[in-house]
């Protein structure tokens, strides 16, 4: 009998130590975390940058009351003299309008856009600068202050959306505390341009002191270092940075994928990640994140833990960090130490 057949050999013969395996599939972290350290963010800190200006005339606004109201107060105009009613009015008017902005703000950045958002704000916040400047009644003085808080409001609510849509998770933090940071920076340069050069009469080596009021005569004001109408005029330079730097940056990818422009998108994302980079697989990621969020959120969803826990937080830190009167005391600073008669 003839010795039985061998098996059949494979068509595709493998070679010594080989064997059919399945393609190992990359690990999705490490995939994010390579994408992540390809970028340069050059660009990224420009646009940054250029949002940010915004929250910059922001703090500029609203503290500029702080050295405008003593100014006022004695004004040799009297159509420009401020009462004490005036003078509460013009210092707390700018929330009024900060109020209006930030609820007109969600209608905003949904139809127009984060960017075209923040460069509109510079339309009231410009007209509010210009009526401060060149005012002749005290209710110019008002109209643009509530003019300028309108602006204010919008700023606050549509950059930070903004600056988080166009950054990734490496830098997002770092730039979500730049509004905060900006708006401050720009409330100490008007406090540094309003503040008032007190000469005194009387000799003494003490920089700051409590003056009795029997010797506050002895001292004598020598004004503002920027007159109040050239402080009005000075707010209207980051304002109008702003608008300028903006026509040149690329709108958010995320709003623009959620409007369906696609092209747009991808556009607006190459020039923030750079060519050279993987930014197809980034787009990508975006795209399945606002097909996800774009499902409506029942009300038994509200409930849940990981969503009611940090709005909570979150509304609860804001309340408090109100109702610990930092606003008003920035808004009245100069008063208050005038009514102090703290001598810096």
């Amino acid at each position: 009998m003839e010795p039985r057949s061998s098996p059949r050999e494979p068509l595709l013969r493998t070679e010594p130590g080989e064997d059919y395996q399945a393609v190992a599939h990359a690990d999705p972290r490490q995939v994010e975390k390579d994408y992540y350290r390809s970028l340069r963010s050059r660009r990224l800190f420009v646009a940054a940058l250029a949002a940010v200006l915004g929250n910059f005339s922001f703090g500029f606004a609203l503290v500029y009351p702080s050295p405008v109201i003593p100014a006022l107060e004695r004004s040799q105009v009297r159509s420009l003299q401020l009462s004490e009613a005036a003078a509460s009015w013009f210092g707390s008017v700018f929330t009024l309008g900060v109020a209006a902005g930030g609820l007109g703000t969600m209608y905003f950045n949904d139809c127009w856009g984060r960017k075209l958002s923040i460069m509109t704000s510079a339309v009231p916040s410009a007209f509010g600068y210009l009526l401060m400047g060149s005012a002749q009644e005290v209710w110019m003085l008002l109209v643009g202050r509530l003019l300028t808080g309108f602006a204010g409001g919008v700023t606050s609510a549509s950059i930070p959306v903004y600056i988080s849509e166009i950054s990734y998770p490496g830098i997002r933090g770092a730039l979500g505390s730049c509004p905060q940071i900006m708006a401050v920076l720009g409330a100490l340069t008007l406090y540094s341009l309003g503040k008032y050069f007190v000469a005194p009469l009387l000799a003494s080596s003490i920089p700051i002191r409590i003056v009795p009021k029997r010797q506050r005569s002895s001292y004598k004001d020598s004004g503002l270092v920027l007159p109040w109408r050239w402080l009005a005029v000075a707010g209207e330079v980051p304002v109008l940075l702003m608008i300028i730097l903006l026509c040149f940056m690329p709108d958010s990818p995320r709003f623009l994928i959620s409007k369906r422009k696609d092209d747009e998108a991808l556009s607006a994302l190459t020039w923030l990640r750079g060519q050279d980079t993987d930014y197809q697989w980034e787009y990508e990621q975006i795209k399945d994140s606002v097909k996800e969020q774009s499902k409506p959120i029942t009300w038994a969803e509200l409930k849940t833990p990981y969503i009611y826990k940090p709005v909570g937080i979150t509304l609860l830190m804001r309340f408090l960090q109100q109702l610990s009167g930092i606003t008003p005391i920035l808004v009245y600073l100069q008063l208050i130490f005038d009514s102090t008669a703290v001598i810096l």
